[in-house]
């Protein structure tokens, strides 16, 4: 309110003492008799040319951004699966219980005929609040720098990367959840062994967490995990028989691509487990991907909406801006025609002279967004078809706001413009 409040005092005060300077005897006239060449005028109306340059083209990066990272693809397989989860908390159950009913669960759910696969996960990718990142240590790697490696942590049962459709580069999925022999376990990405490994044989090598050592048993490949369009991050998938939780979230791959129709058989299995234990949550992948995804498709919206309104915006400026100076000229004007001025030259005229204007402003506001992009997203290529299509959109639209007030201007009456009051 108080910006608001400041601003309607500063843009109202400037043409108010303005216009507590002007000649009474000049106010009695219909025209001026001098035409004024307002700088402050002309620099008003480029730097609005200029803003209006700088984010327009923000604005279209943005959306074309985003509608980029959300077709990208994300390495994964959403399509054709179900989520579910449950929550065993409330029981306070020990470890062994834990991994037991997920034992269980997997094995009723697997045993349904219309399912390809069944897994569970303590976190699913792309959720709106992301998946924790946990420290550690990783047999040859020694940190040079202060602070600890940081990697993205899931823990998932056996079939967990069927079920996403994510090939093993390398090694082997996790062992059965009853399996008592196998050493405690991790499968990591790409982009852990690239970043930490430098590129190394990962198998074998020992992952040391609070919650443990683990051996690297499989390498993972990359994937989304917290949003569309991001970078590479590293990830270790720890096995949820080693580290068995309260909470899960059942992935249900069917077989023949109806996900939703497997929610009443999940719900059925999980009753004859537990008949106290409620399912909830229940949605489809692509569901889950759009639900998180309304955070980016608000501003994109807002984008939407702002930047018509904002290039209109611009247009009606410039319209009054060149409005306002022509009815000032009316006079000049008026001797132009009546020494035999066409029309067409007059409206060249002004059209031309406030161009220039609106070029440099154009010209100016293109660096600054240029800039700015460069500044915001260092290694990305310059997204031509928006820096040059947003000018040359603003440069027509400035050119039909200039071209009405020049028209009007040519077809005024001589003689009416030469008579002074």
């Amino acid at each position: 309110m108080l910006l608001g409040a400041a601003c309607g005092l500063i843009f109202s005060g400037a043409p108010a003492f303005h216009l507590v300077r002007l000649d009474p005897q000049d106010g009695l006239r219909s025209t001026s008799n001098t035409p004024p060449r307002s700088r402050a005028r002309k620099v008003l109306m480029g730097v609005e040319v200029g803003l209006a340059t700088v984010v327009l083209i923000a604005a279209a990066l943005f959306l074309q951004s985003f509608r980029s990272a959300r077709h990208a693809d994300p390495r994964f397989r959403p399509e054709g699966v179900l989520l579910a989860a449950y929550d065993l908390s409330g029981r306070n159950p020990d470890k062994a219980s834990n991994r037991e009913f997920a034992a269980r669960l997997l094995e009723r759910l697997r045993s349904l005929p219309d399912v390809e696969a069944a897994a569970i996960a303590t976190n699913v990718p792309v959720d709106l609040h992301g998946i924790p990142r946990r420290p550690f240590t990783v047999q040859g790697h020694v940190r040079t720098e202060p602070g600890q490696d940081r990697a993205i942590s899931n823990t998932v049962t056996p079939g967990y990367f069927k079920v996403m459709g994510i090939p093993l580069l390398e090694g082997n999925d996790f062992a059965e959840m009853r399996d008592q022999t196998a050493p405690a376990q991790a499968i990591v990405n790409e982009e852990f062994v690239r970043r930490y490994l430098g590129g190394a044989e990962p198998i074998g090598r020992l992952i040391q967490t609070r919650a443990g050592s683990f051996a690297i048993i499989g390498v993972a490949r990359n994937s989304v995990y917290d949003a569309f369009g991001e970078a590479a991050q590293p990830a270790a998938y720890f096995s949820y028989r080693d580290r068995p939780e309260d909470q899960g979230q059942i992935h249900l791959r069917a077989r023949n691509g109806n996900e939703a129709a497997l929610t009443s058989e999940a719900r059925a299995v999980l009753r004859d487990l537990d008949p106290m234990l409620p399912l909830y949550d229940v949605r489809t992948f692509s569901q889950h991907i759009e639900r998180n995804l309304y955070l980016r498709r608000i501003p994109a919206r807002l984008f939407a909406v702002l930047g018509p309104l904002l290039l209109g915006l611009a247009a009606i400026g410039i319209y009054a801006v060149v409005s306002y100076a022509v009815a000032r000229r009316t006079r000049e004007l008026g001797v132009r025609l009546a020494f035999g001025a066409t029309s067409g030259r007059v409206i060249l005229q002004i059209i031309r002279e406030n161009l220039r204007v609106i070029a440099w402003g154009t010209a100016i506001g293109w660096v600054l967004a240029l800039v700015i992009s460069e500044r915001a997203t260092p290694k990305s290529v310059v997204n031509l078809p928006v820096f040059i299509g947003v000018p040359a959109i603003l440069l027509s639209v400035a050119t039909l706001a200039c071209w009405i007030p020049a028209r009007r201007a040519s077809r005024i009456d001589p003689m009416a413009a030469l008579r002074h009051e």
